[in-house]
């Protein structure tokens, strides 16, 4: 998972980059612990930048998920708000942050949305094995 979304804010910069540096810019300084079933990265944001790294407990928030839900969210079956209240989503942080991260998140659906290359980002995504599920 980490390195597909680090393949994601490759393809947003190149395909959407108002839509990349819209992100970058709202979530810069900020360091997001993501856990995606045992796979555990940051994704950490800077001045026109976007990285995905090892965690090193300076991160300001915590997201952790499963495989399926992504999926299950991507694909409209729930929302992000449903996810949320039933914890299949839990999100740690301060308000502030946790409302900045979501300004970025809807950037980077937004432009997600109208990359041509993540269509292949969410093929290979489906075709990831259940283990990170």
């Amino acid at each position: 998972m980490a390195a597909l979304l680090a393949e994601s804010f490759a393809v947003l910069a190149r395909e959407q980059p108002a839509a990349y540096s819209g992100m970058c810019a709202r979530l810069k300084g900020l360091a997001v612990r993501l856990e995606v079933g045992p796979e555990s990265f940051t994704a950490a944001f800077g001045v026109g930048h976007a990285q995905v790294r090892l965690p090193d407990e300076t991160e300001q928030a915590q997201v952790s998920t499963g495989r399926e839900t992504v999926l299950a969210v991507l694909d409209g079956e729930q929302s992000l708000t449903q996810a949320v209240l039933t914890d299949a989503v839990r999100v740690v942080g301060p308000l502030d942050t946790l409302l900045r991260l979501h300004e970025g998140l809807v950037l980077y659906v937004q432009g997600a949305a109208r990359a041509p290359g993540f269509a292949a980002l969410l093929r290979r995504l489906r075709e990831m094995g259940s283990s990170i599920a």
